[in-house]
């Protein structure tokens, strides 16, 4: 049972994007966007991401001390959408920060903003 409850740890941990500023940090300095000042913007940016680590431990911890190995899939849906932020925020600074092509982890796309004036029907 611990030996799943380790591994399930460790292939959620294996996906997980750097942080925002971290990211930032490992940009190549010689790289012509580096110094522009969309890069200086969103580095700035970066460096105030909320991660909210506190609050994604405490899920995971409650989840794991009450419900066992069924709170892994709870604490992991948790993290799922901090995960998403963290992944479109590194892309945006990859973006504007980095003359080379995205990596295969940043390859998404950003949700699509709904048009002015229509509103969405259920």
């Amino acid at each position: 049972m611990r030996i799943f409850m380790i591994a399930a740890v460790g292939l959620v941990l294996a996906g997980c994007t750097t942080t925002p500023d971290r990211y930032a940090a490992q940009l190549p300095h010689d790289d012509p966007k580096y110094n522009t000042a969309e890069c200086k913007e969103i580095r700035l940016k970066a460096l105030e991401f909320d991660n909210k680590v506190g609050s994604r431990m405490a899920i995971g911890l409650a989840s794991g001390l009450l419900l066992g190995p069924f709170g892994i899939p709870i604490a992991a849906a948790a993290d799922a959408e901090r995960e998403d932020a963290r992944r479109l925020f590194a892309r945006e600074v990859h973006l504007r920060c980095s003359s080379k092509p995205l990596p295969k982890n940043l390859e998404i796309k950003p949700p699509a903003k709904p048009k002015p004036g229509r509103t969405e029907r259920a």
